[in-house]
């Protein structure tokens, strides 16, 4: 277990979010701003199971552009190259020029519905709590050490397991399976059948060279005339 909070704070992101996150709760209520725009804190939570299922299926999951440069690149250390390489703890957190770009967007919205940058902190905190939450149990999901202590844990890293090392069209929940309960994405492994491509979401051609990719120290090995290489998430 202690192995496993170690991972945890081994990457830059998790400590930059938990300061944010510091400050907005201090910000927040240092301001009355919490009590009044209370439901708001919340919301995060109630989207979290459709917010999941939408991002994983439809950007993590992003057909790999074929044009080499710096696109590419991106992809593979946000998502692609976590399934070729999924035991690199490295890729199991989302990069910081994702998190920027996202949470950036995230906290323009807020501030257009409310209508006001200060209250759009109560809303925004909550995500950042949300997402220092995400990135634990999809890191205890990809740890050995931990062993889930109750049923549901157990059901949520099993179906993980299986969209990692069975078929990566399913189960896409990483903190609950609302979602994929919801849009008929919930299966187990004797119920589909297994993928060949689960592992292998990147398939490269090109001549041999190794390259090291940006954000995660992530090395690509390019086979002439055959598959090789890969990112994840």
């Amino acid at each position: 277990m202690l192995s496993v909070f170690k991972n945890y704070f081994s990457h830059s992101t998790i400590y930059g979010f938990a300061l944010m996150a510091a400050f907005g709760l201090f910000f927040i209520v240092s301001n009355s701003l919490l009590t009044e725009y209370l439901f708001w804190f919340f919301i995060p939570i109630i989207l979290a199971p459709f917010y999941e299922w939408y991002v994983h299926k439809y950007q993590l999951h992003r057909e790999l552009t074929k044009k080499e440069g710096w696109y590419r690149r991106y992809q593979i250390v946000l998502h692609h190259g976590h399934h070729k390489d999924p035991d690199n703890i490295k890729l199991q957190f989302a990069p910081w020029r994702y998190l920027i770009y996202t949470y950036g967007q995230v906290y323009l919205l807020y501030s257009l519905i409310l209508w006001s940058f200060p209250a759009a902190m109560v809303p925004f905190t909550g995500h950042l709590v949300y997402h220092l939450w995400y990135e634990w149990v999809h890191l205890a999901h990809h740890s050995k050490e931990y062993k889930p202590v109750s049923t549901l844990g157990k059901k949520l890293r099993d179906a993980h397991m299986s969209h990692h090392f069975h078929n990566e069209n399913y189960n896409w929940g990483i903190t609950n399976m609302i979602g994929d309960y919801f849009f008929g994405t919930l299966k187990d492994n004797k119920s589909i059948k297994k993928s060949a491509t689960a592992l292998s979401l990147i398939h490269i051609s090109e001549p041999t060279r190794l390259r090291r990719m940006e954000d995660g120290g992530f090395w690509i090995k390019k086979k002439r005339g055959g598959g090789g290489g890969g990112g994840g998430g």
